[in-house]
C-alpha cells in the first residue's frame, strides 16, 4: 500500500478535434513522490466515485510489487483522516476571494512568447468578459479572485518533446515535471504563499507551444515557499489561453467540477452547449481580445460549490404533488427559487433537477434557442457516482448527438415522466420571471392506470 494526497485530473482535446475527455489520477506521497494511479472501475466505485476522492488523504492498495516505473495500478483504495488535520474535503463549498496566478513558461528550444504579459494580467481584472468579473457572476458573489496576477514568460530547462514527446496527440506530456519546472522558473519572482496567508488558490501554468491531445486541469499536491496543499492547477497550451471559455473550463476542473454531458450514451461528453464544463466553445459569447468566453454552470454545479443558498433550492419532501415557481439561474437575484431536486426512490445521489435558462447576459446570451421564446426550462438527471454527474433529459427518442435540439428546452404543456421512478414533471405555466412546475411523486399512481397530463387531478389522486 501507499498513502499520499490524491488529485484528479481532466484533459480536454482541442475543440473541434472529436476526441474523447481523459482522467487521470496523481498520489503524492510524503517524500514528494507524485505516481500516476490507474484505478479499477471496482475499485472507484467502492471509494465512492471520483467526486469523492478528489483532494482526499488516501491509502492505495495494489498487487505489483515490482519497481515503480510510470503508473501503479490499483486493486483498492480508501479514505483516510488527513495526518495533521489539514487538507482539502471533497465536498468542500468554494466561497471567498480565490486569487490565481499564471505562470508563463517556454521550452528551452521554443522563443515564441504567444500573449504578452498583460494579456494574462488583464485576463483577471473585474469588468465584462474578464475572469474576476465571470465568476463573480456564475456564483452570484460567492467568490472573486481578486488579488489574481501573472508572471512573465520564464525558461523550462528542458527542450518541448523532453515533457512532450508526441506534441498534439497522446496524453503524454510529463504533467508533474512541467508543474515542478514552470514553478521552479517563476519561483524567484513570486511568493507562492501569499506572504505567509495560505497561497494563492490556483496555478495556471501557460506553455508557449502545444502539449500533448489536450489542456488538462485538476489539482497538484506540493509544497510551494512553504505551503504544502493540493493547488488547483491548470496546464494550458495556446489554443486554450487564447479562448478564455477554455481557461473557465480548466479552472472548473481546478474547483472540483467534473464534466456535464447530454443522455446520447456515448463517449463524447462535450455534448450540452448549456454548461461551462461541457461544450464550452459553441453557442459561446465572443470577447475581441479573449475569444469565447464562458457559460454559466447548471445548478447541480452551482449547488455542489456552495453557490445556492438552502432557501433557492426547493427539495421534494418524498410523495405528493408539488406547485413550484423556477427563476433563471442566471438571474443575479431571486424572489422564489433556483432549482427543484427531486429524489429518484428517495436516494440522496440519484435525482433530477429542475432549472431554468435565459439567453440574455455578459454569457448566456448567445446560447441555443427555442422556436419562439429565449427562456427555457431544462431538466437534468444527476448520478452521483458516475465520471459525468449530471445529464440533460432529452424527450427526442433517442436523444440527440448534440443538445442544440428542442428536446432538451421543454416548454409549457409538456411533460416528462419517469414510471420506473414514479415520476412526472409537467411544465404548467410561465410566470413574470420563470416557469410553473407541477412535480409529482405518487407511489402506486402508475400500476393504478394513473393518467399524466391532468394536473389538477393529481392531487386527488396522491396518496
Amino acid at each position: 500500500t501507499l498513502t499520499g494526497w490524491l488529485d484528479v485530473v481532466w484533459g480536454d482535446p482541442q475543440p473541434g478535434s472529436k476526441e474523447a475527455s481523459h482522467l487521470e489520477f496523481f498520489l503524492a506521497e510524503a517524500n514528494g513522490q507524485v505516481t500516476e494511479i490507474v484505478l479499477s472501475t471496482k475499485a472507484l466505485a467502492e471509494a465512492g466515485g471520483i467526486m469523492a476522492i478528489q483532494r482526499r488523504f488516501v491509502e492505495v492498495e495494489f498487487k505489483d510489487g515490482s519497481a515503480r516505473v510510470g503508473r501503479l495500478r490499483a486493486t483498492g483504495l480508501r479514505i483516510l483522516p488527513p495526518p495533521d488535520g489539514s487538507g482539502s474535503s471533497s465536498t468542500e463549498a468554494v466561497l471567498g476571494s480565490k486569487p490565481w496566478i499564471s505562470l508563463a513558461c517556454k521550452f528551452s528550444d521554443k522563443s515564441a512568447e504567444p500573449e504578452d504579459l498583460s494579456y494574462f494580467q488583464d485576463m483577471y481584472d473585474n469588468a465584462p468578459g474578464r475572469l474576476d468579473h465571470y465568476w463573480r457572476e456564475v456564483s452570484y458573489d460567492n467568490i472573486d479572485i481578486v488579488g489574481s496576477t501573472a508572471v512573465d514568460w520564464k525558461n523550462l530547462p528542458k527542450s518541448h518533446t523532453s515533457y512532450v514527446p508526441t506534441p498534439g496527440s497522446g496524453t503524454s506530456a510529463d504533467l508533474n515535471q512541467l508543474f515542478n519546472d514552470c514553478t521552479a522558473a517563476a519561483d524567484p519572482f513570486v511568493d507562492f504563499s501569499l506572504g505567509g496567508t495560505g497561497g494563492f488558490e490556483g496555478i495556471n501554468l501557460m506553455f508557449n507551444d502545444k502539449l500533448d491531445c489536450c489542456a488538462w486541469g485538476g489539482g497538484r499536491y506540493a509544497t510551494l515557499d512553504g505551503v504544502s496543499k493540493s493547488w488547483r492547477t491548470t496546464w494550458d497550451p495556446p489554443w486554450a489561453f487564447q479562448a478564455e471559455a477554455v481557461i473557465a473550463h480548466e479552472m472548473g476542473h481546478g474547483f472540483g467540477l467534473p464534466h456535464a454531458n447530454n443522455s446520447d450514451g456515448d463517449s463524447t461528453t462535450y455534448d450540452s452547449p448549456w454548461d461551462v464544463m461541457s461544450d464550452a466553445w459553441h453557442y459561446a459569447v465572443v470577447d475581441n481580445v479573449y475569444g469565447e468566453l464562458g457559460k454559466h454552470l447548471n445548478s447541480y454545479h452551482k449547488d455542489r460549490l456552495g453557490w445556492l443558498d438552502s432557501s433557492e433550492i426547493f427539495e421534494v419532501p418524498g410523495q405528493g404533488f408539488f406547485r413550484v415557481t423556477v427563476d433563471p439561474l442566471g438571474s443575479a437575484t431571486t424572489a422564489t427559487y433556483r432549482m427543484a431536486r427531486i429524489p429518484i426512490n428517495g436516494s440522496n445521489s440519484h435525482y433530477y433537477t429542475v432549472e431554468v435558462r435565459e439567453t440574455v447576459g455578459n454569457y448566456e446570451a448567445n446560447l441555443p434557442r427555442a422556436s419562439d421564446q429565449d427562456r427555457m426550462v431544462f431538466l437534468h438527471e444527476v448520478l452521483a457516482g458516475r465520471s459525468q454527474p449530471s445529464w440533460t433529459v432529452d424527450a427526442d427518442d433517442p436523444p440527440a448527438d448534440w443538445t442544440d435540439t428542442e428536446g432538451v428546452m421543454w416548454r409549457v404543456g409538456e411533460i416528462f415522466v419517469d414510471p420506473a421512478a414514479e415520476i412526472v414533471i409537467e411544465i404548467e405555466g410561465q410566470t413574470a420571471t420563470g416557469f410553473q412546475v407541477g412535480i409529482l411523486v405518487g407511489k402506486g399512481l402508475f400500476s393504478d392506470g394513473f393518467e399524466t397530463g391532468n394536473t389538477s387531478a393529481w392531487t386527488d389522486a396522491v396518496p
